[in-house]
This record gives C-alpha cells, sequence and structure tokens, in this order.
C-alpha cells in the first residue's frame, strides 16, 4: 500500500461519504484508535483541530517505559500492561523509534528508596518485564556510583543501580499510526475543528467541521464519534452536552533542554526530589533532557507555557543532585510543556493520580477516551476499537496491533529493494543515516527525492540533523504545512537540536515555498513564527 496522506482528498470525503468511526483528535489516543479501527475493516475519519500529536503527544518525558514509580502505589497491573507494550514497542512494532536506555538510579539516605527496596522494586520491574538476563538492573555501592557519574553529589550516598528502560520520538510514533490509519484507509487531516455536533434520534450523527486552513465548513457523518482531544475532551463533551462536569484533571509537565556542555554528565540519571519525586536527565547527542514536573494546571491549554517556577524547581533538583555542575536559567537552550489528562477523583498530589485511561460515553453515543501513559497507547486503542465495534455489531476478532509493525518497520510495499538500496547508496553516509534512524525501512523513500536533487541532500544547518529532501517528503506525503510543524513533530530538532533547528528554519521555509508557492512575505513570516516559539521557550528569570 502506498501512502495517500492527501488533505484535500481528506476534506471531500468528509463531505461525500458516511463513515463507521470518526476520531476527533490526532493525539497518540486517537491516531491509535484511528489505525485499529481502520485496520479492522472500518470507514474511519480522523480530524485535529491543530497538527497531529500538536500538544501533549510531542511533549512527553520521551519515555517508554513501565513506570518504576508506581510500583510503590500498588499499580501493579498498569506497571505490567505498559511493560508488556514497552517490549512490543521495543522488539516488534517500532523497533527503529524506540531504543533502550541505561538508567544510573542513585539513592540517597532520607531521600526516596532505600537500598533494599530499590534492589526489590527493580527486580520486580525486570519480572513484570521478562526482561532478558543480560538487561537485568544491577546493584551498585556508593563507590560505584561515583565512579560511574562522578558530578553525582556524596553527600547521603548509600548506592543505587543501572537498569534499562525505552526512550523515543512521542511525535514520530504518533504520526506513524497515523500514517498506517491512512494506508488503511482512514481520511485524515490535521486543522480541522469540530465546532458542533447534530443529533437524530437521540444519538449524534454528524459534526460541523471548519477547516482552519481554507475555511469552509463540511459535516462528517458517522455512526459513531470518539473524542480523544486530550486536554480539550472535556469542551468536546459540553458541545454534546453543556451540562456535563469535568472528567479529567488536568496537570503541567515540564522539561528543560540543555547544551552537553553545560550539563556534561556521563549517564541518563534518575534524580529524587525531597518528596522523592523523580526527575529525569537524559542525554540525546549534543543535549540532554530534564524533566518533569507535575503540578495541576486551571486555564486555556492552549496557552500553557514554562515558568519561572518550573525552571527554578528543575534547577533546584538539579544543584541538589548534581552540585558541582552550576547552572542558572541562562543555560537552558530550550523548554517544553505538555499537560496531562487524569482522572478526575480524590484530592491525591498530581504525582500520586493514577495513570489508568478515562473511556466514557454519553447518552447520546459519544465516546470519550483521555489519559493513559504513551506507552500504553497501542492497549488502550484495542479496548475503544472492541467497544466500538461491539456498538456497530461487528466482530472484534484479533486485534492487527498485537502484531502488525508500524509502516517505518516493515518492508516497503512497492518490494524494490535494489532500488531502495541504490537510493540510500547514492547520499552522503551522514545523511542516509540520519534517514535510517527517523524513517526506518521508509528511509528510501526520501532518499529517492535526495537522489534525483543532490543540493537536498546535505543538512539543513551545520551538525543539523536533517536533510532538505526531508522538507519536501514532509510536504508532499506527512501533511506539513508550516516550518513549526517540520521542526517541532515531523522531526523533534525543536528539542534535540535546538540552535540547530533555529538556524535551519530559513533553509526549511524557502524550500517549503518553493514546493507551497508561498509568496517572501509568508516565507519571513513563518520564519518569524518558528523563531518567536523557540524564543518562547527561553525562560530567563
Amino acid at each position: 500500500m502506498a501512502s495517500t496522506l492527501n488533505r484535500q482528498k481528506s476534506l471531500a470525503r468528509f463531505r461525500d461519504e458516511e463513515f463507521d468511526l470518526a476520531v476527533i483528535g490526532a493525539g497518540i489516543n486517537g491516531a491509535a484508535v484511528a489505525r485499529d479501527a481502520s485496520m479492522r475493516g472500518l470507514k474511519v475519519a480522523l480530524i485535529d483541530r491543530g497538527d497531529f500529536a500538536g500538544a501533549t503527544s510531542s511533549r512527553s518525558s520521551k519515555l517508554i517505559h513501565g513506570g518504576f514509580r508506581y510500583l510503590p502505589q500498588g499499580q501493579f497491573k498498569l506497571v505490567y500492561e505498559a511493560l508488556r507494550e514497552r517490549e512490543r514497542l521495543r522488539h516488534r512494532t517500532a523497533p527503529h523509534l524506540v531504543h533502550p536506555i541505561q538508567f544510573l538510579f542513585p539513592v540517597y539516605r532520607k531521600r526516596g528508596f532505600n537500598r533494599f527496596t530499590m534492589a526489590m522494586g527493580l527486580t520486580l520491574y525486570d519480572l513484570l518485564a521478562r526482561m532478558p538476563f543480560k538487561e537485568w538492573h544491577s546493584s551498585l555501592n556508593a563507590s560505584e556510583v561515583r565512579e560511574t557519574e562522578p558530578a553525582l553529589s556524596r553527600e547521603g550516598l548509600t548506592g543505587g543501580a543501572m537498569y534499562f528502560d525505552a526512550w523515543a520520538d512521542d511525535a514520530r510514533v504518533t504520526f506513524e499510526n497515523v500514517l498506517d490509519a491512512d494506508l488503511h484507509g482512514a481520511a485524515v487531516a490535521n486543522y480541522a475543528a469540530v465546532e458542533s455536533f447534530s443529533v437524530a434520534g437521540g444519538q449524534i450523527a454528524s459534526a460541523s467541521v471548519r477547516d482552519l486552513l481554507g475555511g469552509i465548513s463540511c459535516e462528517i457523518r458517522a455512526k459513531k464519534f470518539l473524542n480523544a482531544a486530550g486536554p480539550w475532551v472535556d469542551d468536546i463533551r459540553r458541545m454534546d452536552d453543556p451540562a456535563t462536569t469535568p472528567c479529567v484533571r488536568l496537570t503541567k509537565g515540564v522539561h528543560l533542554v540543555f547544551a552537553r556542555t553545560v550539563l556534561p554528565v556521563r549517564e541518563s540519571i534518575v534524580l529524587a526530589d525531597e518528596h522523592g519525586r523523580n526527575v529525569f536527565v537524559m542525554p540525546h547527542d549534543r543535549y540532554v533532557l530534564v524533566g518533569t514536573t507535575d503540578t495541576d494546571f486551571a486555564g486555556d491549554p492552549a496557552s500553557v507555557r514554562t515558568e519561572i517556577g518550573d525552571v527554578e524547581y528543575l534547577l533546584a533538583v538539579l544543584a541538589e543532585s548534581l552540585p558541582g555542575i552550576k547552572l542558572t536559567s541562562a543555560d537552558v537552550a530550550t523548554s517544553f510543556a505538555g499537560l496531562r489528562a487524569l482522572i478526575r477523583e480524590g484530592k491525591e498530589a498530581p504525582s500520586s493520580v493514577p495513570r489508568e485511561e478515562v473511556i466514557l460515553e454519553s447518552a447520546s453515543g459519544l465516546i470519550t477516551v483521555a489519559g493513559g501513559k504513551f506507552t500504553t497507547h497501542r492497549e488502550i486503542a484495542q479496548k475503544v476499537v472492541d467497544r466500538v465495534m461491539r456498538a456497530l455489531g461487528r466482530a472484534s476478532g484479533v486485534c492487527p496491533t498485537l502484531s502488525t509493525p508500524l509502516p517505518g518497520a516493515r518492508a516497503l510495499a512497492d518490494g524494490d529493494s535494489s532500488g531502495s538500496s541504490a537510493a540510500m547508496r547514492s547520499i552522503p553516509a551522514s545523511s542516509a543515516e540520519i534517514l535510517k534512524a527517523r524513517y526506518g525501512t521508509r528511509a528510501p523513500i526520501v532518499a529517492r527525492i535526495a537522489a534525483r536533487r543532490p543540493e537536498l541532500a546535505e543538512p539543513l544547518s551545520r551538525n543539523c540533523p536533517a536533510i532538505g529532501a526531508e522538507v519536501v517528503n514532509a510536504v508532499g506525503s506527512e501533511m506539513t504545512h508550516s516550518v513549526g510543524d517540520f521542526l517541532i513533530r515531523r522531526t523533534s530538532l525543536s528539542w534535540r537540536s535546538p540552535v540547530e533547528a533555529e538556524a535551519a528554519a530559513s533553509s526549511v521555509a524557502r524550500i517549503m515555498a518553493a514546493e507551497l508557492g508561498w509568496d517572501r512575505a509568508r516565507e519571513d513570516a513563518e520564519v518569524a513564527s518558528f523563531t518567536h516559539e523557540q524564543l518562547s521557550r527561553r525562560v530567563v528569570v
């Protein structure tokens, strides 16, 4: 199957067809549901008022993990399910996007776990994951921890452990779910906002959708509607029933990015604050990702941003555990803030609220899914689609996503292995490695563009891990409409290489202008918009 991601064709299908399922929201939950449903033979429409993975699903900790910290809370089922999904993603369905990461977890006196509970907890963690013995955790004494990471504070250090989890490009995982939904016949569009519902016989029959790029509205008709709008799920529920009460509690998670030259840690580290809450320090190439916070949020989800208090909290955790590394807010290369949609119950501290998903159905048939862990998105989607299949009177059958790899982890449909290999050989080896890391087996699709246009085989800026051919592919095949779409979500350069991304913005805009027919004013406006976005992510106290 060849990709048919074409926004205008999808908009036409919205007007002309009736769907089995319309999915509102193309974050990870909505994208995964659309993929699963379309693979089971349902006619699916998928829309988002912003870009794919435009909010929480591109602003996570980038971890694919079981959630070791949930074990003391007794959330064994959640941890087991997450570890099972972690291993499925890592070894079977997304090995090109999900990679192992080894953490050093130091233990300090009167701060979080002690050595015994750490060892017992990690043993259970490895058992639940069915880890091969070579990847089991190892316990360390204090001197071994200091040797492994000399920058760590020695005061109160009693030992620690090394253990494996995994990390991923969250936006890219989300996009490949969208892509696979498209490959299996879904009609997909970003920048398309639901404005109202129409009801017939007590059930939602259609939704009025406005094309935010073209300004034209249309009706999407479907037998079932799914609300997967993330932080906006309660807004969508109020369109259905103005008297409905909120079902989710929003909490904010902030991450900071530092150049590795100013935060020169050797290892990925799990640090604990004075309350025992974990903060991850994760080197990625030339930069280090630090996060996250977990605080209640009230207000417009679109306005969520990193604030001074968030920066001060994370800097304080770093200062306590890495006292020799003197950091200030001026050292922050960039940051990002996202919102978690958690179960709205009780008055627990945000970090203690259960991470299970919320699945509800209104009297008019609107199904809502929210929350859960990024790691368990496939399993959450399976539950939702099973429910939809029952509602439609269709047999659920064996869920195809249990074993079917994402597009970048399976062979190209054209079967032209020799041509694909030739395309990869025709471009610089460094560029070919960039493409394989981002697109997996689909890398030759981009390499062919670079082979035809050698000027697009070079990095977009000095040391930038992206090439010009990716911009052409993103515009033509990945429904990319802005410089931000490309640098923030299609490539994640905005956090993985923030300085290089800013330098590349003008090149990205120039290529997009040629592909989309932008005039110079639009080209300059795109660069200015992305630059402003990046500047706003630097918070200086």
